[in-house]
């Protein structure tokens, strides 16, 4: 295989364009199963779409006809029908190529607009960033900026304390937000037990007095 080539384990083939589109009159269906071969070919051959040997040179007709098991003449003829409709590329007259195959075949290229209507709907799944001593506590800029709405000067020390944990301790959490915001949570409810009142993020606690009637 050439280098750089992937070879495909499956095609996508479009419902619509296949029952609907223009390929129903353009080809007959001897002519369509051999165009159907053809992209499973150029797939195996995983060369973005050319139907070359391992070095990308094109493969005698004779070979593929004799491959799909079909007669000459109707590979042939197919492939002059398909050039004429821009189906192959038509730079050279023994070169076999799938026009537009990253467009169509490319996975990537499929699930694109999907991952950009997930990453506008969600702005919390994007890209996480690297925060802390040691470059471990992970958040995307829009969960920092929630965080440090939050906590304002007392965000650093918050993201340290978890830096340092997972360094030292090899915590594991599947987000490093939620995290932050528990350690906070439960950082209140032992100030609470321990009679002082959590004041606003950055400022020291101050400690209460509890009224004489539950002094012991």
């Amino acid at each position: 295989m050439a280098r750089g080539a992937t070879r495909r384990t499956w095609i996508k083939l479009f419902i619509t364009g296949w029952l609907h589109g223009s390929i129903r009159w353009q080809l007959e269906a001897d002519e369509r199963s051999v165009w159907a071969d053809l992209i499973c070919l150029a797939g195996e051959c995983g060369q973005a779409g050319l139907i070359g040997d391992n070095d990308g040179r094109p493969l005698p007709w004779s070979f593929i006809a004799n491959r799909l098991n079909i007669p000459q003449e109707l590979l042939e003829r197919t492939i002059a029908k398909c050039k004429h409709e821009g189906r192959l590329d038509d730079c050279n007259a023994d070169t076999l190529k799938i026009t537009n195959w990253s467009a169509y075949q490319s996975e990537y290229e499929r699930q694109k607009p999907h991952r950009q209507k997930a990453k506008s709907s969600n702005p919390d799944k994007g890209i996480k960033r690297k925060y802390g001593e040691f470059q471990n506590v992970l958040l995307t800029d829009n969960e920092q900026e929630k965080l440090k709405t939050k906590f304002g000067d007392a965000l650093p020390e918050k993201i340290e304390n978890l830096s340092q944990g997972i360094e030292s301790k090899g915590y594991k959490y599947n987000s490093h937000y939620a995290t932050i915001l528990n350690w906070d949570r439960r950082e209140k409810v032992k100030e609470g037990s321990n009679g002082t009142h959590q004041s606003k993020p950055g400022k020291t606690p101050t400690r209460y007095t509890l009224p004489d009637e539950l002094r012991h």
